[in-house]
């Protein structure tokens, strides 16, 4: 079945169309939801209420737009809004206070082969804010602007977020490579 009758056959509340659609699309969300939940059971939640939207809104589909940008879109707004929603606080971190220098990577991350699970484990070991901010500049592509704005905090917060996921990150990469070598060394 190509993609335009897939959309059609949504566009007529087919359960077949329907379900192929979530079959097709189910692992491109779920790495993205992944990204921004701390569980496997989260995720899935927010690609379920994720995926109503995209059948819900399916008549306004634009195919001039990549199907799965449209739904990778649809699932990224929908996480943001369930973040807004929560009852968590965002702390605000003065400009003054915050340091912005960058932290380049002394060595290249592709030589450690980190696996996806071990990358997700150190992402969700990032506060929850400063975790989301960095997947939606880091992942996602926006602009330090449009997280200040769709996240209610100042463009200032955002790079201070993204500058901590950095620095954390680049430590927990050192870290691991380090405990790699001393397993090694030890087997040796």
């Amino acid at each position: 079945m190509t993609e335009q009758e897939l959309i059609e056959g949504c566009k007529r509340d087919n359960r077949l169309c329907q379900s192929e659609l979530y079959k097709r699309y189910f692992s491109m969300m779920s790495s993205v939801a992944l990204r921004y939940c701390k569980s496997e059971e989260d995720s899935i939640q927010m690609i379920n209420m994720a995926f109503l939207k995209v059948l819900q809104n399916i008549e306004r589909y634009d195919a001039s737009y990549a199907l799965a940008t449209w739904i990778r879109t649809i699932l990224v707004r929908h996480i943001i809004d369930e973040y807004r929603k929560s009852n968590r606080q965002l702390k605000n971190v003065r400009i003054e206070d915050a340091s912005f220098e960058t932290y380049p990577l002394e060595t290249n991350l592709a030589e450690y082969h980190f696996t996806e699970m071990q990358l997700r484990y150190m992402l969700n070991q990032l506060p929850d804010v400063t975790r989301t901010v960095f997947n939606l500049f880091a992942m996602e592509g926006y602009k330090h602007a449009e997280i200040a704005s769709v996240l209610g905090i100042s463009d200032g917060t955002s790079k201070w977020h993204v500058n901590e996921a950095r620095k954390r990150l680049k430590l927990m990469m050192k870290q691991f490579s380090e405990e790699e070598r001393e397993i090694k060394r030890a087997s040796i």
